[in-house]
This record gives structure tokens, sequence and C-alpha cells, in this order.
């Protein structure tokens, strides 16, 4: 079986959107998690659970330096590129 593609922005946006429970149009690269999205602890883990189940590890500590939804999109596609031989 072949990795899947890694997601489109929009695709992502729309993924952390329903998990966060916002309105798509809030999830922007330079929104902040925390302060314009309102992730906490419980939230964070949620996401964290979400991309685990897509091959995606992400450990606590650096979970709490991704910043903004640009910065969780880099570091997806970063893993992303790390998983294709």
């Amino acid at each position: 079986m072949s990795d899947p593609e890694p997601l489109s922005f929009a695709a992502f946006q729309a993924f952390m959107a329903k998990i966060l429970e916002v309105d798509p149009a809030r999830v922007k690269p330079e929104a902040y998690l925390i302060t314009d999205l309102g992730v906490d602890s419980i939230r964070m883990v949620e996401v964290l659970l979400r991309l685990d189940e897509m091959g995606i590890a992400v450990s606590p500590d650096l979970a709490w330096k991704i910043q903004t939804v640009g910065d969780a999109y880099a570091y997806y596609q970063e893993q992303m590129r790390a998983k294709k031989p």
C-alpha cells in the first residue's frame, strides 16, 4: 500500500477547522493556535492524536513550539516528505 499524498493547504485547513471546531476561514497560515483559535491542552492532544493517525508523530515538547497554522502545515509537509522513499 502506498503512502497517501500530502494534504493541500485547503485540505489541511479543513482538517484543522474540524478538529478545532472553528470556521475554516479562521484557519489561516498566520493564525496563532492559542490566541487566535483558542487551542488549549485538550485540543492540542486531539490534534496530536489525529496527526498520529496520519503517521505524523509530534512530541509534546515540539507541539507547543508550533505556534501558527502555517508552522503546523510546514511541519506536516516536512514529515510527509521525510516519509517518501
